[in-house]
């Protein structure tokens, strides 16, 4: 069983190198003029392909990059479909919430956290992806991190994925006190 998941594990991850580099110019030029950063959406199209890829290997080159392409398009449409909505809401959202409504709203109460507080937050990542985060914001591609720690493309993507979100939840009782002492003062 071991051995069956090793093999489809190395068929996967050449499956990932074959199609990466044409999947990224393309993440590229769709994310140019956008906020996405163009390895989170390949990433994503990865992530999709993962359970589908028993059907996908059996298929020709040109049809699986089709398919990639194909779903990462879409989810570049949705991450722009949400943007828009989101845009829109914001107005609205502000008469049932009781944060501050603007249009950079989340930048705004992520920029109450101090450079102490987010360099503590980091410091409470687990190792790997407190490594793997820094690398990430020294500038480094996926590729590069991955060569690092010797683990596919993927892993560096669902380690940045985690350290985000934890970075997020350990923040968050931040910006909440920082925001509580703005409204007092």
């Amino acid at each position: 069983m071991a051995n069956l998941f090793n093999r489809e594990k190395r068929h996967f991850e050449a499956f990932i190198q074959r199609h990466r580099p044409s999947l990224l110019a393309v993440a590229r030029r769709l994310c140019a003029r956008g906020a996405l950063d163009p390895e989170d959406l390949v990433q994503e199209a990865f992530e999709r392909a993962l359970p589908e890829f028993g059907h996908l290997k059996d298929r020709t080159e040109a049809a699986c990059a089709a398919w990639l392409c194909t779903t990462m398009t879409n989810r570049f449409l949705d991450h722009c479909r949400r943007h828009r909505t989101e845009s829109r809401g914001l107005p609205h959202l502000a008469l049932v919430q009781d944060l501050p409504v603007t249009g950079d709203g989340d930048r705004e109460n992520w920029e109450l956290v101090g450079n102490d507080a987010f360099q503590a937050a980091i410091e409470q990542l687990k190792p790997h992806l407190r490594d793997a985060y820094r690398l990430h914001a020294e500038g480094r591609r996926y590729q590069a991190i991955a060569e690092h720690f010797n683990v596919p493309v993927g892993t560096v993507g669902s380690w940045l994925t985690l350290a985000r979100r934890d970075l997020r939840e350990l923040l968050l009782p931040s910006v909440a006190v920082a925001r509580e002492r703005g409204v007092q003062s």
